[in-house]
């Protein structure tokens, strides 16, 4: 029985560990699935280990992931393109597995793909807008982006997920969060005028995208790689339509395209595979903790585990910031995040009693989806041709 089906109270000791240990990767056994209407009904209660190892697999893969795609983008710089790469080989690779007997993955069915798109569309736009943003600045300027998340997630999802809202110890977390992303705005004399608009954009959209995705996903009944399918499918079609429209229909972008993997093929080659091997891995890891935590916590988890990404950016030397009141101001911002977690009810575990209206909150979602993905657009063509 994996994390994401479990039904009301867990009692460990009646389960192997192996046995869950195993599900919770590959997914649930035919005789542990339940029905689309229990998954609904019900909130999944699990237990901390699960939890941990939830949490630890995104944290790595999240950390690595920043990195390898600001390396990727260094040497193939197409947002558009290689976001819809890496979506396209998630969700082949989660499919092939799936027919194999490698994992359990739900069969492709057009009513729950419709009924998930915003959500998948939602993770499409705020993961170009991540990817536009890691491009075009640097990394520390990504995570204390990041790092502001949090606070308007955290008012959100009490007002439409019913969360409780965080205790005066989990505000001053988050307001160590913003403390630290102020003076790095500071230290490096304000966000860089390139990213400003995707920076906008991004910050207007995570914590609706923290929202809607914790509650579409609930919602789902999907087994943990059937999130994955579902997820990065839903998110090819416009990946597609977008990169034909604003990069590869471009005569100029499609020759350099062309002549960066002529000219240097394994170069430019292995970051774009270990970035799509990354995102199938975060895709697997971030949708299934986002069932079993709020989206508040998910959101400062983001943050938190960005302390490996300094270290691994500072190694990689990828950016020229190398300023230590810079990385000691992402570490503020971290910290925060950090006491935060270790204050909120539950420990960041979902509390949500339920009674959101689904089919108004799905319309809400589908107007978002549709009103992000032009504005991406807008900012990529006007940056353009700025």
């Amino acid at each position: 029985m994996t994390a994401s089906m479990r039904m009301g109270k867990v009692d460990v000791k009646e389960f192997e560990l192996d046995e869950e240990a195993a599900n919770i990767f590959t997914g649930p056994s035919a005789e542990s699935k339940v029905s689309d209407e229990d998954v609904v009904k019900s909130s999944p209660q699990v237990s901390q280990w699960q939890v941990f190892i939830l949490v630890a697999g995104h944290a790595m893969c999240a950390s690595c992931l920043l990195v390898v795609n600001k390396w990727a983008l260094k040497v193939f710089p197409f947002v558009w393109t290689l976001t819809t790469l890496q979506f396209s080989f998630a969700a082949f690779a989660t499919y092939v597995a799936g027919k194999v007997g490698l994992v359990t993955v739900d069969d492709i069915c057009w009513k729950k793909l419709t009924a998930f798109f915003p959500a998948a569309g939602m993770f499409f736009i705020t993961i170009t807008a991540g990817n536009a943003v890691v491009s075009v600045s640097n990394v520390d300027t990504f995570i204390v982006m990041r790092s502001v998340v949090p606070i308007p997630s955290a008012i959100l999802e009490s007002v439409m997920l019913g969360e409780p809202y965080p205790a005066p110890r989990s505000w001053l977390g988050l307001a160590t969060v913003l403390i630290g992303a102020i003076c790095y705005s500071m230290v490096n004399q304000g966000l860089l005028v390139g990213s400003a608009s995707w920076v906008i954009l991004y910050l207007i959209l995570m914590p609706l995208d923290g929202v809607l995705i914790k509650h579409l996903v609930n919602e789902s009944g999907l087994s943990p790689w059937g999130l994955v399918l579902y997820n990065n499918l839903c998110a090819l079609g416009p990946g597609v339509l977008f990169s034909l429209l604003l990069e590869l229909g471009n005569e100029k972008d499609r020759s350099e395209m062309f002549r960066v993997l002529t000219e240097t093929p394994l170069l430019v080659g292995t970051p774009i595979l270990l970035s799509c091997w990354t995102g199938l891995a975060i895709s697997f890891f971030q949708l299934s903790v986002r069932k079993v935590v709020s989206s508040t916590f998910f959101m400062v988890l983001g943050v938190s585990n960005k302390i490996l990404s300094v270290l691994l950016n500072q190694i990689a030397q990828l950016d020229s910031n190398r300023n230590v009141s810079s990385i000691g101001s992402v570490l503020v911002s971290i910290a925060g995040a950090i006491l935060f977690q270790q204050t909120v009810k539950g420990k960041g575990i979902s509390q949500a009693k339920g009674g959101v209206d689904a089919k108004n909150f799905t319309q809400a979602g589908r107007v978002l989806v549709v009103l992000g993905v032009f504005s991406a657009a807008a900012i990529s063509v006007y940056n353009k041709h700025a």
